[in-house]
């Protein structure tokens, strides 16, 4: 039995199966996920390694050097690129698109442990950075503080970081900038001179002594304890009474060779919000989460922090990439919107029946719902390319309907039964249908093969469209004989009326566009030469006009969003590229009265993971 005649005959079967599809669509819809773009994994790992007090030469001749010539052995490597600056050292490591990261960043690993008896002592453990668009943090924000900014980076880190890591969906929550804690030891050179105490020897005296050993345990009676050494130092005093040597007989302590200071680690970045000191706190989220519900998740945590930090401590939010992606998505489903209801009006126009036209208009919302079923079952988000992708789609959803109706309309008005009409006018046009529909997905069809990063944005993009127009042949195949069949009887002789009158207007005008095309099809028809030079000449001119037609990977949005970079020159010390920085934040205060927030951030991060994101950093940025 053949789809149109099995829909007509089975009408509760049919019906029902529709309702189903509808509750399954929109519950489907209502657990689809907000993004911006589908899920980017590049297959690129990182290797940062911390070279403390080395310049860029030195980073680049004994660290850069050594990772790079075991890395370069590791399989399916397709490019290596490297960055040596001050303190840092970036290998960058490009694989094969499909590569496994997981195997390739244990391999990566390994080649790092055996580069690592060739590098220097002090230089500290490497780290292996997995680049993906959730590495991009989420949500940025301003800390800032007057009275307690000496403490800001204690209360950052212990009553607003640490309360945030906890939020489900959140990965890291990376802190910049600000003070942070440190006992400072400032030697006296004559003094170790004359005592003859030199710098490594008080740096492993240090190191021996600051440390909690195991002791093994300890067992009496019916318990069993286990013992520790503590010998960690609690507080700066303990550091004054550490005994260094002997001279002359004499004990000598480090409070006579040093002066020990509870302050703060040297600044290599300082951070303003708007134009108050402070830090940077930047979220990452899980790789596996989603950017709307974390985001969520976190300012509502934050309302709740704010209530319990120091009164002049304030949090000004930055960068929300929830809002970007709400705005973005409700723009684009305002168009979606906006082209299903125009393609409803302009076959209402050409149509001139109610009831015909309700017939197509349903052939839409089903068509996207199947849509939504299998954005769901694929594992997909809305975002910005499922969204074009429906809006693509949503003109092309009507077409099989309006051939199949009209073909119905057409058995109608030769005497035929709604019924027989409903079957066979579906019938006969089925395969011609059925071809038209798969001639045009057979050109996003070859999108879901597509490699690299266009094959992850243009994969999702074909699968919408396909599945959008497979579900469109599918309802005009079944639904609209259905409809057809229940809802269309023979014509009959139309009263004068408001809706008569209108019918007949339009029926003036589509006989007046269909006798001007008749005249210019007879003129192409006489003028066949002239008409084929008009054709190439049109299309050899748009030819010409591709040099001058830029090209881009994404168009840019404007999201209101300004972000301002400078550079001086290298080795610039922080202080000067400070003042610099005041200077722009003093321009944009008095000069764009309009805006809302900013921030600004100079130096260089202590982990360097901004410069494998791709961002410039150092004293001079």
């Amino acid at each position: 039995m053949k789809l149109p005649e099995f829909s007509v005959r089975r009408r509760v079967t049919v019906s029902m199966l529709f309702i189903a599809i509808l509750i399954f669509g929109v519950l489907c819809l209502t657990r689809l996920k907000l993004d911006m773009l589908p899920k980017i994994t590049p297959p690129v790992i990182s290797v940062i390694t911390f070279y403390p007090g080395a310049n860029a030469s030195d980073v680049e001749s004994n660290v850069t050097k050594y990772l790079e010539d075991e890395l370069t052995t590791v399989n399916n490597l397709d490019e290596i690129t490297s960055i040596s600056k001050d303190n840092l050292s970036v290998v960058n490591c490009t694989f094969k698109w499909g590569t496994n990261l997981d195997t390739a960043s244990n391999d990566v690993r390994d080649k790092v442990d055996l580069a690592k008896p060739r590098l220097p002592d002090d230089v500290e453990k490497s780290l292996i950075f997995k680049f993906s668009s959730s590495s991009f943090p989420i949500v940025i924000a301003a800390v800032t503080a007057t009275e307690s900014y000496p403490q800001l980076y204690q209360i950052t880190d212990k009553m607003i970081a640490d309360p945030l890591k906890r939020v489900p969906g959140v990965g890291t929550v990376i802190l910049r900038a600000g003070l942070e804690r440190q006992i400072n030891v400032f030697l006296h050179k004559n003094k170790l001179e004359a005592y003859h105490i030199s710098v490594q020897r008080l740096k492993k005296i240090l190191k021996a002594e600051n440390i909690n050993l195991p002791a093994g345990n300890l067992k009496t009676g019916r318990f069993d304890y286990n013992l520790r050494i503590i010998g960690r130092f609690k507080n700066p005093r303990e550091l004054n009474n550490l005994v260094v040597g002997e001279h002359k007989g004499h004990i000598l302590y480090l409070r006579d060779i040093a002066t020990i200071r509870d302050s703060f680690k040297e600044q290599i970045e300082k951070a303003w919000g708007s134009g108050r000191p402070g830090m940077v706190l930047m979220i990452q989220k899980q790789s596996e989460a989603n950017t709307v519900e974390v985001v969520d998740a976190v300012m509502a945590k934050l309302k709740k922090i704010e209530r319990r930090i120091p009164h002049d401590v304030r949090i000004k939010i930055i960068i929300d990439s929830a809002r970007d992606i709400k705005n973005s998505i409700r723009d684009l489903s305002k168009t979606v919107y906006f082209g299903g209801f125009l393609v409803i009006v302009v076959t209402l126009l050409f149509l001139r029946r109610f009831r015909s036209s309700l017939i197509i208009a349903l052939t839409i919302p089903f068509s996207l719902i199947i849509a939504f079923i299998f954005l769901y079952i694929f594992g997909y988000t809305i975002n910005i390319i499922s969204i074009m992708s429906l809006s693509i789609a949503i003109g092309m959803v009507v077409d099989n309907a309006i051939v199949v109706l009209e073909n119905i309309m057409r058995h109608l008005e030769e005497g035929e039964s709604p019924r027989f009409a409903s079957v066979f006018g579906a019938s006969e046009v089925g395969l011609a249908i059925s071809a038209s529909t798969l001639t045009t997905v057979v050109v996003f069809v070859p999108l879901i093969f597509v490699k690299g990063i266009s094959g992850i944005i243009f994969h999702q993009l074909a699968v919408v469209v396909t599945v959008t127009l497979l579900a469109s042949l599918f309802t005009s195949l079944t639904l609209t004989p259905m409809l057809g069949a229940a809802w269309l009887g023979k014509q009959k002789t139309r009263k004068k009326n408001l809706f008569s009158f209108f019918y007949t207007l339009g029926e003036k005008i589509l006989t007046f566009f269909e006798n001007t095309y008749n005249k210019l099809l007879n003129f192409s028809l006489a003028h066949r030469w002239l008409i084929i030079v008009i054709g190439i000449l049109i299309f050899g001119f748009s030819l010409t006009l591709l040099r001058s037609t830029g090209s881009e990977f994404i168009p840019s949005m404007d999201s209101g969003d300004m972000e301002v970079n400078f550079r001086l020159k290298e080795g610039t010390r922080l202080e000067e590229t400070e003042k610099v920085a005041k200077q722009i934040m003093h321009i944009f205060k008095t000069e764009i009265p309009e805006m809302d927030n900013y921030y600004a951030l100079v130096g260089q991060s202590r982990e360097g993971v901004a410069t494998a994101l791709g961002f410039e950093e150092g004293s001079y940025v």
